[in-house]
């Protein structure tokens, strides 16, 4: 997690598949976390995941954990877990900034904080959505895509699919160059150590998710 991470998150998975599912997603999130070996060596104050009813009787009693028990393995149930980490139950906002081209770059935040960040085809982006759409809480959702020739047909197929408010960004000043090396520096900072030129796009994209762009109506 690229914002603050106020608690430790422990795995109790009992499902391989499942396992597998989580921990290869919390570390694209960028989420620290530890597995379950014990009742007692559960920290106080963390929070554990689990989808296994025998976890859940084992921690029966300990009142200084927060227990998160999701035995139908539902996404939703896991960004609870990483929202309780922080003490929070919801995103007041999250925005998707879109770096168009022949391959998509873009970003997600949440009230600022960088969830996650990808490069890919349009189907990509529109996995992404799903999962945000589904699975991330929160109040309002609004996708912000640069300028360029494909922005007005991902912008009405965004539109189209999700019904979200959805911007279009002048992307003038929106690519790292070497003349904005402060820029640069609080970027690099943002986005957890990038390089700035390896992944110029991707930093093209978080530029255009927190500046304001018109509304395609």
């Amino acid at each position: 997690m690229w914002g603050l991470q106020r608690r430790e998150l422990v795995l109790a998975i009992y499902d391989p598949v499942w396992f597998i599912q989580v921990t290869k997603y919390l570390k694209r999130r960028g989420v620290r976390f530890r597995y379950y070996y014990s009742r007692e060596e559960v920290l106080p104050g963390s929070v554990v995941y689990t989808d296994y009813e025998y976890f859940l009787k084992e921690l029966a009693g300990r009142n200084d954990v927060t227990v998160i028990y999701d035995p139908g393995r539902n996404c939703r149930e896991l960004e609870k877990a990483i929202l309780s980490m922080k003490f929070r139950d919801f995103y007041n906002l999250v925005i998707i900034g879109v770096d168009p081209g022949i391959k998509l770059s873009y970003v997600a935040l949440g009230d600022e904080e960088l969830l996650f960040y990808s490069e890919g085809a349009l189907k990509d982006l529109e996995k992404d959505l799903d999962y945000v759409v589904s699975c991330i809480p929160h109040k309002q959702l609004k996708v912000r895509i640069g300028r360029g020739p494909s922005a007005i047909d991902i912008a009405m197929r965004v539109k189209e699919k999700y019904s979200v408010s959805v911007e279009l960004v002048d992307e003038k000043m929106s690519t790292p160059s070497v003349s904005r090396l402060e820029e640069i520096s609080f970027l690099k900072k943002r986005l957890k150590g990038l390089k700035p030129f390896r992944y110029k796009d991707v930093y093209a994209a978080y530029k255009i998710a927190i500046s304001e762009g018109i509304e395609v109506l």
